[in-house]
């Protein structure tokens, strides 16, 4: 196959995986929601629509709920999110501890844990945290259906796209492949985000600025820090530092 012809293929894919982000976004918002409604407000049409959302309900992220009030002709079904069939884990990494938290996909706090973790060195602080989130695991293993994801948020210099650490205020690390270590231990998708830019987006996605396409979040605890979003996205510099501190 030439380049041409997998860069089309590639291309494709990303429009499906696109179409089917959107969809499960207006059910996830706006549910119940009928398929003819997501059709509607998604501008897709409804045969793409009763095609993503089998292929969603095969999965398990969707299910059908009672039918809608009709003012004629068939009676619509309603959509939903099924969000208990997959858990994530948030890891709220500090100076002396961490916290750990299991979440559904509504978000629902469904365990969470805290652990000291007075470790100074960047070997020994990934073997430590690393061992840590095995034993929350192990911990909530009669409430995990399935893991998909694990997030961990931590205070520095932080590549969110590469998963590295460029620096830490209290320790010495040095290029630190923390999603890269945490991929091969627990076999699921990892994230790694600075602390106060993951607050900003909380509140974005979920809080009080929610409603706004540019917000900044203010946190003020052993220093003042910052994160700022524009558009509707995160706002980081090319370095990483940007909203990260303050005066």
């Amino acid at each position: 196959m030439t380049p041409g012809g997998q860069a089309q293929i590639g291309n494709v894919d990303l429009v499906k995986q696109l179409n089917s982000a959107a969809v499960y976004r207006l059910i996830d918002q706006h549910g119940p929601i009928s398929r003819i409604q997501i059709a509607e407000q998604s501008q897709l049409a409804p045969a793409s629509v009763t095609k993503i959302t089998r292929q969603l309900i095969e999965r398990g992220l969707i299910k059908e709920v009672d039918q809608q009030a009709s003012t004629g002709g068939r009676r619509a079904i309603s959509i939903v999110t099924e969000t208990r069939n997959f858990h994530a884990i948030g890891v709220r990494l500090g100076r002396h501890d961490t916290t750990l938290t299991l979440y559904d996909l509504s978000s629902k706090v469904v365990s969470e844990e805290h652990y000291p973790l007075p470790e100074r060195t960047q070997e020994t602080l990934e073997h430590a945290l690393l061992n840590t989130i095995a034993v929350f695991i192990d911990s909530c293993q009669r409430k995990i259906r399935e893991l998909i994801a694990i997030s961990v948020s931590l205070p520095g210099l932080v590549d969110p796209e590469s998963g590295v650490i460029r620096y830490m205020p209290h320790i010495q690390v040095e290029n630190w492949g923390l999603v890269e270590a945490l991929e091969k231990r627990f076999h699921v998708t990892c994230f790694v985000g600075h602390d106060i830019r993951s607050l900003a987006l909380a509140e974005h996605y979920f809080g009080a600025s929610q409603d706004c396409e540019d917000s900044i979040l203010v946190r003020v605890h052993r220093g003042t820090g910052a994160g700022i979003i524009s558009n509707g996205r995160i706002f980081i510099g090319r370095n990483g530092s940007v909203g990260a501190g303050l005066g």
